[in-house]
């Protein structure tokens, strides 16, 4: 049986949390105190030539994109000419042209693309366009560092946040903030958006049980929140037969390198 005090726990972690996210304050935290950080032309006594970049890595499904947007979300005051997003894989899996993507960003900006320009004048284009501005770039799914370094403004003021499943190796004064699984209170939190916080609080065993048995991944809570919100009279499932899976990628994720 648990105690009052882990009640209250698990009621708060389920009742303070925005949907499709939940979480990640030390993540966030140190996300921020990146962009403060002095870079390697700063501590060179230079000025920085081109935007920071922050890198979020991690493997697909453990939340690496929820944390970006949320990053996003909350430094978007800070950069008053716009937030732009752009995935740089596609479904399939291939690499998105560089051509098309800086096509894309150029026409979100209100700048029409000369006809029939090359990945080099489409890259420098862009770049002109983020002169003097600030702007949050969101690159998401980022197959590898040339994608980055194509897109990567020359404008200090500008910000890039990448997604990625490992390291960058190639784009310089990265320091990769690795995804992993979402701790008890945040993994609850995040079901509760989906199961509703008075069924966590009426049954907090089943609640832990579940995120041990998913290992804190968020996109496996997600599927689970939302089996049990379509089978509201129906009791948790403990084990829940799809987080075998879950336990697979965890191991996978700790023995296999990155990539």
């Amino acid at each position: 049986m648990w105690s009052g005090a882990t009640r209250a726990v698990l009621f708060a972690a389920a009742a303070s949390v925005g949907r499709g996210f939940a979480g990640r304050r030390r993540e966030l935290l140190s996300l921020r105190a990146d962009i403060e950080r002095a870079g390697l032309d700063t501590l060179a006594g230079r000025k920085a030539a081109r935007s920071r970049v922050l890198l979020i890595a991690g493997r697909p499904g453990w939340g690496r994109t929820a944390l970006a947007e949320e990053l996003a979300r909350r430094l978007a005051d800070d950069y008053p000419d716009g937030v732009l997003s752009a995935r740089l894989t596609t479904s399939a899996g291939a690499p998105v042209p560089t051509e098309r993507t800086a096509r894309e960003l150029l026409g979100r900006l209100g700048v029409s693309a000369p006809p029939g320009a090359d990945e080099d004048d489409l890259s420098e284009a862009l770049r002109a366009a983020l002169d003097g501005k600030r702007v949050l770039l969101l690159l998401d799914d980022v197959a590898g560092a040339e994608q980055v370094d194509a897109l990567l403004p020359d404008e200090p003021d500008c910000l890039v946040v990448a997604v990625s499943r490992g390291p960058l190796t190639g784009v310089p004064d990265v320091r990769p903030c690795t995804v992993g699984g979402l701790d008890v209170s945040a993994a609850v939190g995040l079901l509760a958006q989906y199961t509703g916080p008075t069924r966590i609080t009426c049954d907090p065993v089943a609640a832990q049980s579940l995120v041990e048995e998913c290992a804190g991944q968020p996109a496996a809570l997600v599927l689970v929140g939302g089996w049990l919100a379509a089978r509201p009279r129906r009791r948790s499932p403990t084990p829940w037969p799809g987080c075998a899976n879950c336990r697979r990628t965890r191991a996978t994720s700790t023995t296999a390198p990155a990539r």
